[in-house]
């Protein structure tokens, strides 16, 4: 049973309100995280490029110090990792 008021079906006014309201704020909270995902991958990508300038870097230096960068490396990969 419906409640009139004012000439017109309040309950269905308010249940249509409350309907779109919730997809919204659902619609929302989806963009929200994919924001958020987005900009954490956008955060990850700068960091391991930040990485590898900072190696490069080192190997460049290590290089002109006269050390043999590629020998280093590959011992330290043969070598078994020990956790």
């Amino acid at each position: 049973m419906a409640t009139k008021g004012f000439g017109g079906d309040v309950v269905g006014i308010c249940s249509l309100f409350f309907r779109e309201a919730g997809e919204f704020w659902s619609e929302a909270f989806q963009w929200a995280e994919a924001k958020t995902d987005e900009q954490r991958q956008v955060a990850d990508t700068r960091r391991r490029m930040e990485a590898e300038a900072k190696l490069l870097e080192q190997m460049r230096l290590a290089r002109e110090s006269g050390l043999d960068v590629d020998d280093i490396l590959a011992k330290v990969r043969n070598q078994p990792r020990t956790i």
